[in-house]
């Protein structure tokens, strides 16, 4: 007997249970997903020929992105437990618009996508991605990339890490040209290898840029010292907030905006490197941007100081 009431129909009235009126809050289909092999009573185990439902699911992401319907407002819920090794660079293809990956568990039980040598591919716009560990396992690899289709494209509290000191990335997230309004949320990044480039590196134009109460940490100094957040040209209309820094190197670059013509800002982020004053000059290359109370620490047990020299209106 299934421990879950089903209601196919729903309420036209709407329901209330002890009191508390419950809303639907999505427009679309919900898809469970999950090859976890703790069951509750009157599940089966995750196969794509299930249905999709909770006591069903498929057992694979790109299987359920397939039964998504474009811009309808679909959600992809994927249980705690549940991991993917994205092996192929056709394994996962998120190339249905507006659809939703949420993902259920804290920590090392929340969904895990381990990289080898494939490519977690973003061709769609308005895509939402929730909860998820994204690891790489490999030597140098990308593992995510958004194609100039993936506008709108957010992260929200997700995990990108690499395994150990000789399982690297190239860069762990590439955005080409003129992908736009792609943000991250409270986002924690870790790299382990001294060969890692950037976390992310966008092309030559992008606009609307946002990151906030995010971690990046480099724990180990880079052979090649690139920007944890790095762009080949313009980016407009950028908002980073409320994020912290750490990189294990002399005159670290963290935020590296190569373009001459960028706009937005830079509030309320600390910067870490173990050197102040080539942390200071490079902590963040911004031209046409602005930076405010920004503060940068190179040295132990020492208050940061702050990032670049103080301006004066004349």
């Amino acid at each position: 007997m299934s421990l879950m009431s089903n209601f196919p129909n729903g309420f036209a009235n709407g329901v209330t249970i002890r009191g508390l009126p419950l809303l639907q809050t999505h427009p679309g289909e919900v898809f469970w997903v999950s090859n976890a092999t703790t069951l509750l009573s009157g599940q089966i185990g995750g196969s794509n020929s299930n249905s999709g439902a909770f006591n069903a699911p498929f057992s694979t992401i790109d299987y359920a992105i397939g039964r998504c319907t474009a811009a309808r407002g679909d959600i992809i819920a994927i249980k705690p437990g549940h991991a993917e090794t994205v092996a192929t660079a056709t394994l996962i293809a998120a190339d249905v618009a507006g659809v939703g990956f949420i993902g259920l568990g804290a920590g090392a039980s929340a969904p895990t996508l381990s990289f080898t040598t494939g490519t977690l591919a973003l061709t769609a716009p308005n895509t939402s991605w929730v909860n998820i560990r994204f690891v790489c396992n490999a030597v140098d690899i990308s593992p995510i990339t958004l194609s100039a289709l993936a506008d709108g494209a957010s992260f929200e509290n997700c995990v990108f890490t690499d395994t150990s000191t000789v399982l690297n990335y190239l860069n762990f997230i590439t955005l080409t040209s003129a992908c736009d309004n792609v943000s991250w949320n409270n986002c924690y990044f870790s790299g382990k290898s001294a060969s890692n480039d950037s976390f992310i590196l966008m092309g030559a134009a992008h606009d609307r840029f946002y990151m906030s109460g995010c971690h990046m940490q480099n724990d180990i100094a880079q052979t090649s010292v690139v920007g944890q957040v790095k762009t080949t040209g313009d980016v407009t209309n950028a908002w980073i907030k409320d994020s912290f820094f750490r990189s294990n190197i002399d005159g670290a670059l963290h935020i590296d905006f190569d373009g001459t013509a960028c706009s937005g800002a830079v509030t309320n982020c600390y910067f870490s490197s173990l050197d102040v004053a080539g942390a200071v000059a490079l902590a963040v290359d911004f031209s046409g941007g602005h930076v405010f109370n920004c503060f940068v620490s190179g040295e132990a047990n020492t208050s940061g100081i702050t990032v670049h020299a103080p301006y004066v209106d004349a």
